[in-house]
């Protein structure tokens, strides 16, 4: 006869702590109704938990300690024993914004790379970047993200943060776009080659091989000579590149030197070549027909400083000339300007200054005295991404580690605002302007002027 629980376990629950034994008591109850659809009686569930059946009084107790909190049944009425099941809550679909960012640029990147007849079949990466963004909006019922190809391209050109669930993403400066002047911009870059394993993913192969042959076999002026060399002359008489190649320091990087210049006529079809004022690299052509960098910071730099613009050549004269590819131009030549920069503002203060010590560990070593040494790298960013900064390393061979931004950055970045919540997690680094970093070396040289006198 089946066992009908006793008055004893009435309805309302004892408020009395939970036993040593509920979990044991719910997994047998979870492994009976596997198998049954009605509840155990007392004598089967002391079978199930391997109890004795003299011992039914005790599962009582426990069985009365978990009523209405894990178990239930109706009073004097068999095989009513249950588990309390609360309904399963749906898992919220979250969608990164800021992996949907990084499809958008890496869709964008591949897209400008197609010709003009063939960008009607968008790169699947954009296609899937467009398909999150609307499913976001969808999702936190949202209407600002574009619903068609037209619609996005103009949105691309817009802050990115008029896009609301973008107001998530830190340190999001608002005038950021995807696309600048018609070209992808530098923050859309910037999402390219955020995320794991950065430097392998994306930097380009050719820096990757130069950096590990040289480390491998000691070459360190060699590397300095080379990164100098695609950063100062990008593009360069054929001649002149010939002689490079025979050069002492140059020649143990022959090999890498002939993947990193390619013939200028190469890389474009058009009939006159025009360059960058300000890195000297060949401009493109825009859809007004006017001409602009590849990087778009360039054009504003020229303009602000007023450069004079370079002289056009013939395709005939191009045919004498070799040029830096696009990717070692993206992720040697720009960096380097920067990075020279400062080297060179800081030797003519008399400070004796070493680019890419011990073959590219840091960017500059800048030593005052024995006893005083900077380490710092330089990163001409459009955005402040906290795991980046964070992947510099502390020097504590140096009495200070600083990460450098060039000031024409300052507007976007916001580093004197934002440098007071992100240094405390960067482990003694300091963020700084390069202004602020000749400002602070010639104090520490007027300083030690004065003690000597």
């Amino acid at each position: 006869m089946p066992y009908s629980y006793p008055d004893g376990l009435r309805k309302e629950a004892i408020p009395v702590k939970v036993t040593r034994h509920r979990e044991k008591i719910i997994e047998a109850l979870q492994e009976w109704f596997r198998v049954h659809k009605e509840g155990p009686t007392l004598e089967e569930l002391c079978i199930e938990l391997e109890m004795q059946p003299r011992q039914k009084a005790t599962l009582q107790r426990w069985l009365q300690t978990m009523r209405g909190v894990d178990v239930e049944w109706e009073d004097h009425v068999p095989r009513t024993l249950h588990l309390i099941r609360e309904e399963p809550v749906e898992p919220e679909v979250q969608i990164p914004v800021t992996e949907t960012l990084r499809y958008l640029a890496r869709g964008l990147a591949e897209w400008e790379k197609l010709e003009p007849e063939q960008r009607a079949n968008l790169p699947q990466a954009l296609r899937l970047g467009m398909s999150r963004m609307y499913l976001t909006s969808l999702l936190q019922k949202d209407e600002t993200a574009p619903e068609s190809l037209p619609e996005f391209f103009q949105w691309a050109e817009t802050p990115v943060i008029e896009w609301t669930p973008a107001q998530e993403i830190q340190n999001l400066s608002s005038d950021v776009t995807l696309i600048e002047d018609g070209l992808i911009s530098d923050f859309a870059h910037q999402w390219l080659v955020t995320g794991e394993d950065v430097e392998r993913q994306v930097q380009e192969k050719v820096l990757q091989d130069v950096l590990e042959y040289c480390r491998a076999n000691q070459l360190d002026e060699s590397y300095r000579v080379f990164r100098k060399l695609i950063t100062e002359r990008p593009v360069i008489p054929y001649k002149d590149y010939r002689r490079l190649l025979s050069k002492d320091t140059l020649r143990p990087l022959r090999n890498y030197l002939q993947q990193a210049y390619v013939d200028l006529v190469d890389l474009s079809a058009d009939r006159t070549f025009h360059f960058c004022p300000r890195c000297q690299y060949i401009q493109r052509q825009r859809s007004d027909g006017s001409y602009g960098c590849r990087n778009t910071a360039c054009d504003r730099l020229s303009a602000k400083w007023k450069l004079p613009p370079q002289a056009t050549i013939t395709r005939e004269q191009a045919e004498t000339m070799k040029v830096v590819t696009p990717g070692i131009y993206r992720y040697g030549t720009i960096p380097g300007l920067w990075e020279i920069h400062l080297a060179e503002e800081l030797s003519k203060l008399g400070v004796r200054v070493t680019l890419w010590p011990q073959i590219d560990e840091f960017d500059l070593l800048v030593e005052f005295s024995r006893k005083l040494h900077w380490a710092i790298d330089v990163k001409d960013w459009s955005y402040l991404d906290k795991e980046r900064l964070q992947k510099v390393q502390y020097r504590p061979d140096a009495q200070e580690t600083f990460i450098v931004f060039p000031d024409s950055r300052e507007q976007e970045l916001g580093i004197k605002v934002r440098r007071e919540k992100l240094e405390p997690s960067l482990n003694g680094i300091r963020l700084k302007l390069i202004s602020e970093v000749i400002a602070e070396a010639k104090t520490i040289l007027q300083k030690r002027k004065k003690n000597r006198a």
